[in-house]
């Protein structure tokens, strides 16, 4: 099955490096893709203005599943997903996947999920579930990370386009 992914950046990414990524991220380190383009479009604005250079770019791909890749897939937001997300943001998950999909965490959800991990939900009888009933509501895109080198054969550059 082919599936068609975008990454929003200030510059074309024919050959995605890893070596590039940023740590402490929702999964780790890794490259970036979303199934929604208005996602990517407000990543390529930001990552512009943020680097302050180069030109909010669009890079559409094309994602040929495999099923010889380790793949970790979140369905939903729920405490595993939490868990995993603080970890990762921590710096205290070591990556063993080639490519984990699920919720990603936007600007209105990330306020929520930096306030648990500054402990200000501790004072709660279960601090992980209030902190999902809050999330509920969001409706929260679906986003691809490919970490490992394996894992960037199955992806394919399409073209890119500037916004």
């Amino acid at each position: 099955m082919k599936i068609k992914l975008y990454h929003g950046s200030n510059q074309i990414i024919k050959n995605p490096n890893l070596n590039k990524s940023r740590k402490y991220l929702d999964y780790g380190a890794g490259f970036y893709l979303s199934v929604v383009i208005k996602q990517a479009e407000n990543r390529a604005i930001s990552s512009k203005k943020y680097l302050n250079n180069g030109n909010s770019t669009i890079n559409i791909y094309e994602y040929n599943t495999a099923n010889n890749l380790n793949i970790m897939e979140f369905n939903k937001a729920d405490i595993n997903w939490l868990d995993f997300v603080v970890a990762n943001r921590k710096g205290i998950l070591v990556q063993q996947y080639d490519i984990i999909i699920g919720p990603t965490a936007n600007d209105k959800t990330i306020l929520t999920i930096d306030q648990y991990m500054q402990g200000l939900f501790d004072h709660l009888d279960n601090p992980k579930e209030m902190v999902i009933k809050m999330l509920m509501p969001e409706k929260l895109d679906t986003q691809y990370l490919f970490a490992s080198e394996m894992s960037l054969n199955y992806l394919k550059f399409i073209e890119a386009y500037e916004i």
